[in-house]
Order: structure tokens, then sequence, then C-alpha cells
């Protein structure tokens, strides 16, 4: 896993916990010397809202960029954009991000 830096807006993220593929649709600053957190959506429309740079490194593994590109405004216009199917395409290439990795891997991934 990168470190949390390194995660940015699009980003495919595997999530454990859940067994369920997220996106990164935002990031935040957390404080002068901390690093940025991110906020996660999933694939089932459920806004997971922030993880904190330890908390991504210990629960989100990344798979990979999606190629969106999202500017958050409010979680009203963020269920919106998900009912329009505006994260659709990135769900995808992070499912199929997800199936290559497994596929590449006899392992499953970390739960």
């Amino acid at each position: 896993m990168p470190h949390p830096q390194d995660l940015v807006i699009g980003d495919a993220v595997y999530y454990a916990r859940e067994r369920a593929v997220g996106l990164i649709y935002t990031t935040y600053e957390r404080g002068r010397h901390e690093c940025p957190g991110v906020q996660l959506l999933l694939s089932d429309g459920r806004d997971l809202s922030g993880f904190s740079a330890e908390e991504t490194d210990q629960f989100l593994q990344l798979l990979g960029e999606t190629g969106l590109r999202y500017e958050f405004a409010n979680v009203g216009q963020l269920a919106l954009d998900y009912q329009r199917g505006v994260f659709g395409q990135a769900f995808h290439d992070a499912r199929v991000l997800l199936l290559a990795r497994e596929l590449a891997s006899p392992e499953p991934p970390v739960q």
C-alpha cells in the first residue's frame, strides 16, 4: 500500500471489512503535520466518509486508478451523482482491477 498521501480522487480500493470495492471521492487535510485523509464511496452507494492516514493504511488496499475526475460538493450531491450513474464506469473499472488482482494472485485479498 502506498503512503496515504499518494491516494487521489478516482483511486479504486478494496475494503476488506465489507468485502467491497470503493472509490476515493475526495481527500482532506487533517492538520499541519498530518497526512491527508480520504473519503470513500462503496459500490452499493454507501458513503463511508473519512479515513485517516492510519486507517487508510490499515483498512484499504489500493487497486489502481479508474480515471474518475470528481469534485465533491456535499453529501446530497454525492448521493444524487451516485443515483445518476456518475460513478458507474469507475466502479466497473474498480471491479476489473480487483478481478485482475485476484486472478494474478493465488491468495485472496487480506481480510
